[in-house]
């Protein structure tokens, strides 16, 4: 199968994630550079910096892994790609009131590659994962929400669908750099006081192995 798209880029996290996506570019045929960049946004955000350095740009860069799901409709096992993202907690603690950048006016919520405070993706690559798996919005936090204050707060501030560490900094790190992106993640947990019994990681691997490689076959189609 030839890679279509040009050079696909595949960004995980952790080492396990990394397996999952290798399997799926395996069994779909693509030869896709895969980088495993560590585990939250200042690691992704070097890591594809210092990638895109090197002046062989991507045409594609997928943001792929696990996440945890704010809404009961998504459950673990599901794979989704994200509408949108945005930086979560990253605001002021105003005498224990979050107040998020733009609403301290530090920052303006529509300067791109913000829209309303957060990072929307689109485009061709975007349109063709949207017709197979959910769109969701996306949270991306510094610290995984695992008690019910943290997540009411960033309920209230945000409304997400997802929750990871990484997604908002690979978006805005692609964004500002004129790289395509697109967020692929299969739930492994409800976001709800941790309680690591009921989350479902080996299900989630399974399901991204098998929902990229469906996506990497239909980008080398479709293109």
């Amino acid at each position: 199968m030839n890679n279509a798209f040009g050079d696909i880029l595949i960004a995980v996290a952790h080492p396990s994630e990394e397996e999952a996506v290798r399997m799926a570019a395996s069994h779909a045929g693509c030869r896709c550079e895969i980088i495993v960049t560590g585990v939250g946004g200042a690691a992704m955000s070097w890591a594809l910096q210092k990638r895109f350095a090197t002046g062989n740009i991507p045409s594609l860069v997928i943001g792929a892994g696990i996440a945890g799901s704010y809404v009961e409709s998504i459950q673990p096992g599901t794979v989704v790609t994200t509408g949108s993202d945005c930086f979560a907690d990253m605001g002021l603690d105003d005498n224990g009131n979050f107040v998020p950048l733009f609403g301290a006016g530090l920052a303006d919520p529509d300067t791109p590659p913000f829209s309303g405070g957060r990072i929307p993706c689109k485009g061709r690559c975007f349109d063709l994962a949207a017709g197979m798996m959910p769109v969701v919005r996306g949270a991306t936090v510094n610290m995984a929400s695992g008690s019910q204050s943290v997540i009411e707060r960033i309920r209230r501030s945000w409304d997400p669908e997802i929750e990871t560490m990484e997604g908002a900094w690979l978006a805005y790190t692609c964004a500002m750099s004129g790289i395509p992106w697109i967020s692929v993640r299969s739930v492994s947990n409800i976001v709800e006081p941790r309680n690591m019994k009921n989350w479902k990681i080996t299900m989630a691997l399974d399901s991204l192995e098998k929902k990229m490689s469906l996506l990497l076959e239909l980008l080398a189609r479709e293109a």
